[in-house]
């Protein structure tokens, strides 16, 4: 069970290493639920940020987004192609829907991230 954690080395923590990713990466909207940027890495591990802003909603419901997008980068990441940075911006759209229909529409599009 130990492949299924998301470890501190699996984050992208500063800010330019975001801002690498959002340059030079791959965009992608997923519906209108969030836009997901994607950069190969030479680390040979892949790394995830998230971006919640204020307009997404208050504390609760941007950390509530932010737990459900690492829930699902967590188990997917063993199905993912190997060695990438990813950065999800979600949107205020995301706080509303169930967790099922976020778990499917991100799982499809971070799969289909070749």
């Amino acid at each position: 069970m130990e492949n299924f954690s998301f470890k501190k080395i699996e984050r992208l923590a500063k800010r330019p290493e975001f801002e690498k990713v959002m340059d030079k990466g791959k965009k992608k909207r997923v519906g209108r639920l969030c836009i997901i940027f994607s950069l190969p890495n030479e680390l040979g591990r892949k790394r995830l940020g998230i971006i919640a802003s204020k307009k997404v909603g208050n504390a609760v419901a941007r950390n509530r987004v932010k737990r459900r997008i690492r829930e699902v980068f967590r188990q997917i990441k063993h199905r993912m192609e190997p060695a990438l940075d990813i950065v999800i911006i979600s949107s205020k759209d995301m706080v509303k829907l169930p967790y099922r229909v976020i778990e499917k529409e991100l799982s499809n599009a971070l799969l289909a991230e070749r």
